[in-house]
């Protein structure tokens, strides 16, 4: 005689983590992330780890961005597997089945994704009213030749292709890019966000389209000033992160030339202070005919009798 337990192990009644529904964007948002952030860094001001708050907030965020990032990553590996089935269709009843499970588990992967994209957006939020600064996150497509198609191959590829055009419509922004990199020890808020306001302008007198903001994504000095810039004025903006790993002391240089290679039209460069790669930037876009506006670092302001003044006081040279 069967148990209850057998019963619902037979006729598959068990409920796992793929059968469960995913929380809605508010449940994400409110119930789940900002709640999470008041609860951990809350007590924590007025207090003597208040200095702690602002690292450990842009720790917790980045959690969601670098398992958003693996998601991601899952969810291209599946697709690819989907597109192998498909090239490999041979009609059988078992390849059908093969199909229909890479769609299922690409669809959860992507679902999982998009909520992990809610979650990571809304730490982004909660960390920048928790500290007043722009949040940067430390980190971050094939048809077959015609063959003896099935109903669930012509399906496969319809998923496929919708698949497609979702993830490419990310990246269709309106505008013209602007390139911006400098120095990490800037610290004029006032020179930068007042140069970028008047490119933003002449950038929409001259091509009728909005500006898009290319940076390296840099936390410090002048990128994250951009980064600021570019939340408070809505402007989209896009960051090329230096792979490290990858290229070592040349990753920087190699996030530059990826500027040059996207879709958008680059309208012009804007580089603050004298840095290596900054100056590489500039050079690089001149040499193709791209105008590239060069700001110098303020001079420390003099007194009267020579020393100069930093951050309110006098110091002698």
């Amino acid at each position: 005689m069967l148990t209850t337990y057998d019963t619902i192990e037979m006729f598959g009644l068990t409920e796992n983590a793929d059968c469960l529904p995913m929380p809605d964007d508010q449940t994400l948002r409110d119930t789940t992330t900002r709640e999470a952030f008041e609860a951990l860094f809350g007590p924590l001001q007025g207090t003597g780890l208040e200095s702690e708050i602002e690292p450990l907030a842009h720790g917790f965020a980045s959690l969601f961005f670098r398992r958003r990032k693996m998601l991601d990553e899952a969810l291209t590996k599946q697709t690819d597997a989907a597109r192998a089935l498909i090239r490999a269709h041979d009609g059988s009843e078992i390849n059908d089945t093969n199909l229909s499970d890479a769609q299922t588990r690409a669809d959860r992967l992507r679902d999982m994704r998009d909520a992990l994209d809610v979650m990571a957006e809304t730490a982004a939020r909660c960390y920048e009213i928790e500290t007043g600064k722009a949040f940067i996150p430390a980190a971050g497509s094939r048809k077959s030749a015609p063959a003896h198609l099935t109903g669930a191959t012509f399906e496969a590829r319809e998923w496929l292709e919708a698949h497609e055009r979702q993830e490419a419509a990310k990246f269709v922004v309106d505008g013209v890019a602007l390139a911006v990199a400098g120095d990490r020890d800037w610290l004029d808020h006032a020179k930068i966000w007042d140069t970028l306001d008047k490119i933003k302008t002449r950038f929409y007198n001259n091509y009728g389209e909005n500006l898009i903001l290319y940076t390296k994504g840099d936390a410090k000095g002048v990128d994250a000033i951009a980064a600021a810039w570019a939340k408070s004025r809505s402007v989209h903006h896009v960051t090329f992160a230096p792979n490290w790993k990858a290229y070592g002391k040349a990753a920087g240089f190699k996030a530059i030339d990826q500027m040059f290679t996207t879709p958008k039209h680059l309208g012009g460069v804007a580089i603050f202070g004298t840095t290596g790669i900054a100056l590489n930037l500039a050079d690089k876009a001149e040499a193709q005919g791209i105008k590239a506006m060069r700001v110098k670092k303020p001079e420390p302001a003099q007194a009267p009798n020579g020393p100069a003044i930093i951050n309110g006081a006098a110091t002698r040279k």
